[in-house]
């Protein structure tokens, strides 16, 4: 409890009253030991590395420093389940994020994830923001149980070298899916029930969203031969409003 509530004062500057009782979690990871893992509610998935660094912070002086290899395996996320399910299955999600240098192009990469059983079917689904054409942003969805893997590209290419603000909204109930980048809405990658296109499509284009059960946040390249990711990621806020800041 000190933990969280040491946390908390580092964001109130940001939020307003009206914000802050909307808040289901938030991070600015000033607490943690520098050089180590995050400690719960964060969990780790992949063989890459996700520690606790100072050498880059948007706020504070702190961040969590990722470093990614090529394929599945090698890839770093840290997540938490701890605020779900969702009382109407969506939110708000902000970070802020450095990448050194994004995949290179025929690279599919994933950044944003959410995932769980799909309400009243058999499988399960994966939401996900990340991108893969000449470093462009793209919207991806994915079903275990039955083979859909369907996207929507953007032209709208992730900023490189600098710190930016990344804003998701998430809603189970209704299929859609919304991203901000630097507090501009990236229209092409609004998704209400259907892409563009499925590379494997079980259930005829359709994007029926999860019950979430997580979010994760961090890297993943899905493919070899793209080398080693480098991104930080800073003020971590997941909320029932959009976030303003």
């Amino acid at each position: 409890m000190k933990k969280r509530f040491l946390i908390s004062i580092v964001f109130l500057p940001f939020l307003s009253c009206d914000e802050t009782s909307s808040i289901l979690y938030k991070d600015s990871f000033e607490e943690y030991v520098t050089g180590k893992t995050p400690e719960e509610p964060w969990k780790k998935t992949g063989k890459g590395i996700a520690v606790i660094d100072e050498t880059k912070s948007f706020s504070g002086n702190k961040s969590v420093h990722f470093i990614t290899g090529e394929g599945y395996q090698n890839r770093a996320f840290l997540g938490i389940d701890h605020i779900f399910p969702l009382k109407d299955n969506a939110y708000y999600g902000s970070l802020k994020m450095y990448v050194e240098e994004a995949s290179p192009d025929g690279i599919h990469w994933t950044m944003i994830q959410s995932s769980g059983k799909v309400r009243n079917e058999d499988y399960f689904s994966e939401i996900r923001y990340g991108g893969q054409h000449n470093k462009r942003l793209m919207a991806n969805y994915e079903t275990r149980n039955v083979k859909s893997d369907c996207w929507k590209h953007s032209q709208v290419k992730i900023p490189e070298g600098k710190w930016f603000d990344l804003q998701w909204y998430f809603n189970g109930n209704t299929d859609t899916m919304q991203l901000w980048v630097d507090d501009e809405s990236i229209a092409s990658l609004t998704v209400v029930g259907s892409g563009e296109g499925c590379v494997e499509n079980d259930i005829n284009g359709q994007w029926k969203f999860p019950v979430m059960e997580n979010v994760l946040l961090g890297w993943v390249d899905y493919q070899t031969n793209g080398g080693t990711r480098n991104i930080w990621i800073d003020d971590v806020i997941i909320s029932l409003e959009k976030i303003v800041q």
